[in-house]
């Protein structure tokens, strides 16, 4: 596998002032760590899957120093992001930061995600380290970035914008995703912060859902949680858990109807414009379909030669606002929204 050349560069600069891998060593721990850490892990296996998930390499402190990694920035990410190698291959290395994360919250992520790792859309924990002080989580290497850069940061990675095909087929991978998390378990799981920062590009454009230290479950035999903290990113959350706390699968179905509304439009979901002041997307989308100016939404950068059914995208648009319906019960499900999804595609002219 050809290795990338933003880890090429790295790890030239690195070999240059580390000199042998032997010597570079970014992160220590400890045996205490490694129990704390350890036990935390298992009380988060316990309570989400009853203990029974896949089960994921765990790599010691000096197996981390020896991938050679090298810090970088991915995106608008808040964590701690290295490219490494391991086994030949391209790996990327997260660490947690402060503020952003804790043991308990990594211990989360790695329940989940390894429950998660045989979906085909979810980017794929190889292994973690527990030695450390906040457990290091090492993933497959995503090619093409994240789903942000490649609507807002394009040029800043001499990349094109994603296509309208390339658009439409996220949209489903990611609501495929979703669904496998509400649907799946013995409880369901609700994401609480879908967003495209922490959707990943594979190689072929193919989206790959991460990133879920924020996941809660439903108990069994509920239909939410009540008086859950706030947590997500400001646009995308939706208007009821905002004001309640109370969680529920509808609570990602928003989010994701926000998401789908950043494809379509290459717009952020919550900005402030000097002369409106803070423009809300979904309320702007809202008015334009009100003014029967549809197609005015859709994102300028997306390829002019690209053929766009106008019927297709009032139904896609009709979807992600009732996605992001401020009554809840007037959300579909997201098998409802995976399944139509991907009957659009199947008749996507292109």
């Amino acid at each position: 596998m050809k290795r990338p050349a933003i880890f090429r560069f790295f790890q030239t600069h690195h070999q240059q002032q580390q000199g042998s891998s032997s010597n570079h060593r970014i992160f220590s721990g400890n045996n205490e760590n490694f129990i704390k850490n350890g036990a935390l892990l298992l009380h988060e296996r316990l309570s989400l899957f009853n203990g029974r998930t896949n089960p994921v390499h765990c790599f010691s402190v000096e197996d981390i120093n020896a991938m050679n990694v090298a810090r970088f920035g991915m995106g608008r990410a808040a964590d701690d992001l290295y490219a490494g190698v391991w086994n030949g291959k391209s790996v990327l290395v997260k660490d947690l930061r402060e503020g952003q994360g804790s043991s308990d919250l990594a211990c989360r992520e790695i329940a989940v995600a390894t429950q998660m790792g045989n979906h085909m859309n979810v980017l794929r924990l190889l292994g973690c380290c527990l030695h450390t002080k906040r457990p290091i989580l090492v993933y497959e290497w995503p090619e093409n970035g994240t789903l942000d850069d490649r609507i807002f940061h394009y040029k800043e990675h001499n990349k094109e914008p994603l296509e309208w095909k390339d658009r439409l087929r996220a949209a489903w991978e990611i609501a495929h995703a979703v669904a496998y998390l509400h649907a799946a378990f013995r409880r369901p799981i609700i994401h609480r912060d879908l967003k495209p920062l922490i959707v990943y590009l594979d190689q072929d454009d193919s989206a790959r859902l991460s990133d879920f230290r924020w996941t809660v479950s439903i108990p069994e035999g509920k239909t939410h949680i009540e008086d859950c903290d706030v947590l997500g990113t400001f646009g995308y959350i939706a208007v009821d858990y905002m004001t309640s706390g109370r969680v529920a699968e509808s609570s990602d179905v928003y989010s994701f109807g926000i998401l789908l509304l950043v494809l379509m439009t290459g717009k952020p979901a919550a900005s402030f414009e000097l002369d409106r002041g803070q423009v809300i997307l979904v309320d702007w989308v809202s008015n334009c379909c009100a003014a029967d100016c549809v197609t005015d939404i859709v994102d300028p950068a997306i390829n002019t030669n690209s053929v766009i059914a106008e019927e297709q995208l009032k139904t896609l648009v009709e979807l992600a606002l009732r996605c992001a319906a401020e009554d809840e019960e007037c959300r579909p499900t997201m098998i409802d929204v995976a399944t139509q999804l991907e009957n659009m595609i199947d008749h996507t002219i292109v």
